[in-house]
């Protein structure tokens, strides 16, 4: 009788130390996801209403011509960065990371005469390629940075639009849903990102041609 009560009581300790355990693993897990965070400071910004409505509607138009969805709301991580210009072009480059996977999906609006060389796809790639975009993403400080940008005045025009979503920032108090764009910028650091990342997606595209992976 002795021995079986024995047996309950170490059972429950073990049981109370492995809940113990999991929830100081995820704490920790937690502080040190906060802490990738932790040096982003925000702004108080004063939005023209107007540009304000004017970006969300033209996000709007992109995505409908694009065929594609916002990212927001998500429950995985991703970045989407729409490019279109006056000339009637544009390309759609979609990162996602999922749960072991991460993925890359283009779509173009082209004219043969200006962008022959944009190729629609989606592909699986590998967590160095994930972990160089998001490199990009917080050397240049997108998420501390301005959300809107518009140089007037411009004959040949063009814009980017990039998004991002990361959920597992709300639980440290960081934005989780962030939408930047500029309207043909001049020497600005958001421009700066952007043509980083068409520049990483061409090079993906180039590396994965040769390996003959492209779909």
């Amino acid at each position: 009788m002795r021995n079986g009560i024995t047996r309950k009581i170490n059972s429950f300790c073990l049981i109370l130390f492995s809940i113990f355990a999991i929830s100081c693993q995820s704490k920790f897990q937690d502080r040190a996801e906060c802490q990738k965070y932790a040096s982003e400071e925000y702004l108080a910004e004063t939005v023209d209403s107007s540009l304000l409505r004017e970006a969300f509607d033209y996000q709007e138009i992109l995505l409908e011509r694009f065929d594609e969805s916002s990212v927001k709301g998500l429950n995985h991580e991703a970045y989407h960065l729409q490019f279109y210009s006056s000339h009637g072009y544009g390309k759609s480059v979609k990162f996602e990371k999922k749960v072991g996977s991460y993925s890359i999906s283009v779509k173009c609006k082209s004219k043969k005469e200006w962008f022959e060389d944009c190729k629609e796809y989606r592909i699986r790639v590998d967590e160095e390629e994930w972990n160089e975009l998001e490199k990009m993403i917080y050397e240049f400080d997108f998420w501390t940075a301005e959300d809107f940008r518009v140089t007037k005045d411009v004959l040949d025009g063009y814009a980017f639009l990039l998004e991002g979503n990361r959920p597992k920032a709300e639980k440290c108090n960081k934005k989780s849903y962030k939408l930047v764009g500029r309207g043909s910028p001049r020497y600005d650091k958001m421009e700066a990102l952007c043509e980083n990342i068409l520049m990483h997606e061409s090079q993906i595209k180039f590396r994965y041609e040769q390996l003959n992976k492209m779909k």
